[in-house]
């Protein structure tokens, strides 16, 4: 005869194991979403939410491409008539070694307009199209000529440079919105910038080697206000910029903000060009300090 404790065992165990299938399919739905809900967050954090990053105007493949051939059309200009004064100008007694950072930027952004002119083409734009005044008002950098003398040229030059490396890096969200269409664009946009980088590493480097500035070959987190000419310090951003790891991005509408006086040129009375200082600094504008 089984035992009463054996019998009570074995139903005791049926029960609970009809108990436990019906428990875990009344839970299958609570437990999948549970199970979802971590990928729901991630949808939520990256599809959802604008990222801050690089927020400005939308624009299309299109437009970034003519956006930055007009300002790396500019640097090719602005080191052109370096390399002339350079030569026999306000440049001339610049030491060699900034004669031939002139000359090498010079190459690198012709080189450029060269290359990004192509690959607006190959987008079905025309390069050609996308033009700058014969002569651009560069006093509006310093309110000055920046090519009378070497250190306000280089001053100008740092401006030029930096502002060039930032511009890139505030179209980078509008071309990864473009997908496939944006890749071409993107490719030369990531080429170009770190030549940009490395060209405001230069001239910031020669402004402290030569002029005894106080200033570092990136934008460190003592810059001043007139050291740095976009918004560097971004409230909305999860990255903080001012720290000497990272370095800001600029908008299109800040970009242009500081291009707009130097591609308007405006005409006094006596027919030269009027001066618009953009941004003001605290070098005085005369007597212009010596660089050696």
């Amino acid at each position: 005869m089984t035992p009463y404790f054996i019998i009570f065992r074995t139903s005791f165990k049926k029960i609970f194991h009809s108990f436990q299938s019906v428990v875990s399919k009344t839970l299958l739905p609570i437990k999948l979403s549970l199970a979802f809900i971590p990928l729901l967050s991630l949808l939520l954090f990256f599809g959802l939410v604008t990222p801050a990053y690089g927020q400005g105007a939308v624009l299309s493949p299109r437009e970034v491409a003519e956006y930055a051939l007009t300002l790396e059309k500019i640097e090719a200009d602005f080191y052109r008539r370096a390399a002339s004064a350079a030569q026999n100008g306000g440049l001339v007694s610049a030491p060699q070694i900034a004669k031939d950072a002139i000359a090498s930027y010079g190459a690198d952004e012709a080189k450029h307009v060269t290359d990004l002119s192509s690959a607006l083409r190959s987008i079905g734009g025309n390069p050609d199209a996308i033009t700058i005044p014969a002569s651009p008002n560069y006093n509006a950098i310093l309110g000055r000529d920046p090519f009378a003398n070497p250190t306000d040229f280089l001053l100008a030059g740092q401006y030029v440079e930096d502002l060039g490396v930032a511009a890139y890096k505030g179209q980078v969200q509008n071309l990864l919105a473009a997908g496939e269409a944006g890749k071409p664009i993107l490719a030369a946009a990531l080429e170009i910038h770190s030549v940009e980088a490395r060209h405001a590493a230069g001239i910031r480097f020669l402004r402290q080697s030569l002029l005894g500035a106080d200033v570092r070959p990136w934008i460190s987190t003592n810059a001043s206000n007139s050291e740095v000419i976009y918004n560097e310090n971004r409230l909305d951003s999860p990255i903080p910029f001012p720290l000497d790891a990272f370095d800001g991005y600029a908008t299109k509408d800040e970009v242009l903000a500081l291009v707009n006086p130097i591609l308007n040129v405006a005409q006094q009375p006596n027919g030269q060009p009027s001066e618009v200082p953009i941004p003001s600094t605290n070098e005085p504008a005369a007597p212009v300090r010596g660089l050696w």
